[in-house]
């Protein structure tokens, strides 16, 4: 029982070196080539990764200037609904002024005063 785990490491080595024996002479590239494939690759992806990133945050740039645009405009619309509205409650007092001094003048009228 004993040996049996040593075997089973054993055989599993073997396995191992047999195995990247195989790969070593079955392989399609030299390490070389391998390694030049590998840092073109590097490369290409960083170049990607780089564009990508600056994609985004021109995206994210124009996204937040229409943002501030649209604030912007909304806040003008406000002050401008704003300034309406404060003319239109003066305009309204000033209508409700007459209102009560024509009443007050029948009031007088009434009382003979």
């Amino acid at each position: 029982m004993e040996d049996d785990p040593k075997k089973i490491a054993g055989a599993f080595l073997l396995g191992g070196i047999i195995g990247a024996v195989i790969a070593l002479l079955y392989a399609p590239k030299s390490g070389k080539q391998t390694r030049k494939d590998i840092s073109k690759t590097a490369r290409r992806i960083r170049k990607e990764t780089v564009t990508l990133v600056e994609d985004t945050i021109d995206g994210i740039n124009d996204f937040a200037d229409d943002v501030k645009d649209r604030v912007s405009d909304i806040i003008k619309q406000g002050v401008d609904l704003s300034d309406s509205a404060k003319k239109e409650v003066v305009k309204n007092l000033e209508l409700g002024q007459k209102v009560i001094e024509k009443q007050k003048k029948r009031i007088i009228e009434a009382l003979g005063l």
